[in-house]
């Protein structure tokens, strides 16, 4: 395999890792609807950089961690719990704020604990069990079928797997981020769609987790 390889394929699954709706996505559209795509960016460059922790931890503890979730089946009960009370909290959800002239939320009642844009993103990014999964099993799945791929890895070949991944999860958290403004200056209350929408998704998620561990 040549290190090229390496790179566009650290790229690829990260892209198809970030597809989906989850916690870091929302804050991404959320900070662009009410902000801008600039402070949305500061929560994309932290929420990659985490996410290479993570691919660090499966890399290191792939074969250790699967046994450990196939043999507790709680952790999957939980992660489908969080997954539906997100969901459900964001399709009802509602705050208190003053809103301008599109109905978006411009003054919003003040939090004890307010993070700053590249903190958010890190905590996002870092403590999400689903991402971890998910490259538990594409490690796995690669190492099987297509690459050697762990944390023995030669020195550059792994910097060029994980400059894939950051940049495969960047330019898809961005990608969002621009979807979203564009249909800011389209549409009124956008907000609200959107986490209803989000949260429909997440909670749709997370019944089929539920059939999966329930008939597995």
């Amino acid at each position: 395999m040549t290190l090229i390889t390496y790179f566009f394929l650290g790229f690829i699954t990260a892209v198809i890792g970030a597809l989906p709706l989850g916690t870091t996505n929302v804050a991404v559209i959320n900070t662009t609807i009410k902000e801008s795509i600039q402070n949305a960016l500061k929560i994309v460059y932290t929420a990659a950089l985490a996410e290479l922790i993570l691919v660090l931890i499966a890399l290191n503890f792939n074969m250790q961690i699967e046994s450990f979730i196939g043999m507790n089946i709680w952790l999957q009960y939980t992660i489908a719990i969080l997954l539906l009370a997100i969901g459900i909290i964001l399709y009802l959800g509602r705050k208190e704020c003053v809103k301008d002239e599109n109905e978006e939320c411009i003054i919003i009642k003040k939090r004890r604990f307010n993070p700053s844009k590249q903190l958010l993103g890190f905590i996002l990014g870092l403590v999400n069990p689903t991402v971890l999964i998910y490259w538990i099993l594409v490690i796995s799945f690669l190492r099987k079928k297509m690459i050697h791929l762990d944390i023995s890895l030669e020195y550059s070949v792994l910097v060029l797997f994980l400059i894939g991944v950051f940049l495969g999860k960047v330019i898809t958290l961005y990608g969002y981020g621009k979807f979203s403004n564009r249909l800011k200056l389209k549409m009124k209350d956008i907000t609200t769609k959107v986490n209803r929408v989000i949260g429909i998704l997440l909670v749709s998620v997370s019944l089929i987790q539920f059939v999966k561990i329930l008939y597995s």
